[in-house]
């Protein structure tokens, strides 16, 4: 059983829910491009507060990546999260 492994960034510039594609800001794709991630995110928009972009990282180290690249946003000034499901 492979582990998924869900990176969640708040981007500095608020994203308009209603739009069809979003940009992802230059050194958060930096970032992921650098630990061979994929760029291409999903959008969650919760019932309040901001929207948030989703990436699912991918690759056999997606877990050391992942907090590698939570570590790396943060110290950058981005909210983000990371989550793990079995």
């Amino acid at each position: 059983m492979s582990t998924s492994v869900v990176l969640t960034v708040t981007p500095a510039v608020p994203i308009d829910p209603d739009r069809r594609t979003v940009e992802v800001p230059d050194d958060v794709a930096a970032a992921l491009a650098a630990a061979g991630q994929p760029r291409a995110p999903g959008l969650w928009v919760p019932r309040s507060g901001p929207a948030r972009l989703l990436f699912q990282l991918s690759g056999r180290d997606r877990v050391s990546a992942g907090q590698r690249l939570l570590d790396e946003l943060r110290r950058m000034g981005y909210e983000a999260d990371i989550s793990f499901s079995p």
